[in-house]
């Protein structure tokens, strides 16, 4: 039941609550860097989306001219060449 007894409690230092004042008053400080640079997040986010959408266009061109090329005729030697079921 004493086992308390003689304990003092803590003292904080003296100047600790002039660190805190001091750590406050730095972060105001560079609050105004922090969102000048995600003013230009939007536009990362904007060039990436530019980016998928020339490469999907650019993709489908690709693929729009090379099936143009391609004649009918070796189409259907392909499907000839591949007949399952050839017993039928």
């Amino acid at each position: 039941m004493n086992s308390l007894e003689g304990i003092q409690r803590a003292k904080a230092p003296r100047d600790s609550f002039a660190k805190i004042q001091q750590r406050l008053a730095d972060q105001r400080k560079q609050q105004p860097s922090i969102k000048q640079q995600s003013s230009y997040g939007w536009m990362k986010i904007a060039a990436v989306i530019a980016l998928v959408i020339i490469s999907n266009i650019w993709a489908v061109s690709n693929f729009m001219s090379s099936n143009t090329s391609e004649t009918p005729g070796n189409y259907t030697q392909l499907i000839a060449d591949f007949n399952l079921y050839e017993n039928e």
